[in-house]
């Protein structure tokens, strides 16, 4: 059984009887992912890049809390974190032994005996990721979205932006031909400071992939209140589904202002 636990922004706790992975980890304002981390079991930290809001140094600190824990950075995010992996670094916070990082660039692959975890372009910074753990796969974005700002750009630049996505795609629909060409979980960003169409990547990628659970991700983002409730509500959205495909929707999996702050699911069909 996968279970996946929304933390914030785009970050999100996935458990499986054997294993923990963490996805962008930026901030946990209700201090209680680490309650439900299994620390005898390996704990998988996986960084898409090194934007404020999808990687926080604190992640370095965890080395001393789980015995057995591996780092997944992108190629942008092991140059800024350099120094705490480097053995004659002057620094005075964490050192750790490079023996617990993987870098991975677009195109490139971690395989244990527990995940396998797919690098993937983005259009914007570092990578976006193919998790596959315990016979199911997980996509997370990171980044890879259609940023297209349609009440603030050319025709030229949207056509543009649009373009650039779906050639990052295909890399990724190369990877999922054949038989085992589905996405279980799919985190995208839907992220309605975009403006007018804000939505128009889910719709492309879930047009593009059979994905069988859609999670809005991005939305975290605001100074006020009342900002980041409509952003909230707006991830909400899902008149992008693909009707010939039955696509889950959960979502946004933390209700706004709850007392409830984490919220847990299963994947169906376990």
């Amino acid at each position: 059984m996968l279970s996946i636990t929304y933390i914030f922004h785009s970050s999100f706790l996935v458990t499986t009887p054997k294993c923990s992975i963490i996805f962008d980890f930026w901030k946990d304002p209700y201090g209680m992912m680490h309650q439900l981390i299994d620390a005898d079991k390996p704990v998988y930290v996986i960084v898409s890049h090194f934007h404020k809001d999808h990687f926080n140094k604190d992640i370095f600190t965890w080395a001393s809390k789980y015995k057995d824990i591996r780092f997944i950075l992108s190629k942008d995010t092991a140059q800024r974190a350099r120094y705490i992996f480097s053995p004659t670094s002057t620094h005075s916070g964490p050192h750790l032994d490079k023996s617990c990082l993987t870098v991975l660039r677009p195109g490139e692959a971690f395989c244990d005996n527990l995940i396998t975890v797919n690098a993937f372009g983005s259009t914007d910074e570092g990578n976006s990721y193919l998790v596959s753990v315990d016979g199911k796969t997980i996509f997370h974005a990171g980044d890879l979205n259609a940023w297209i700002w349609k009440d603030e750009s050319s025709q030229k630049e949207v056509d543009d932006a649009l373009a650039l996505f779906r050639k990052k795609l295909e890399p990724i629909s190369e990877h999922l031909s054949g038989d085992n060409d589905k996405i279980d979980v799919a985190l995208f960003p839907v992220d309605s400071r975009l403006g007018t169409d804000y939505w128009e990547g889910a719709k492309i990628f879930l047009h593009t992939f059979r994905v069988g659970t859609f999670i809005p991700m991005h939305y975290g983002l605001g100074t006020e209140e009342e900002q980041l409730r409509r952003r909230f509500d707006a991830a909400r959205f899902d008149r992008y589904a693909d009707p010939s495909y039955p696509t889950e929707f959960i979502g946004p999996l933390q209700t706004y202002g709850s007392v409830s702050k984490l919220n847990e699911f299963n994947t169906k069909n376990d």
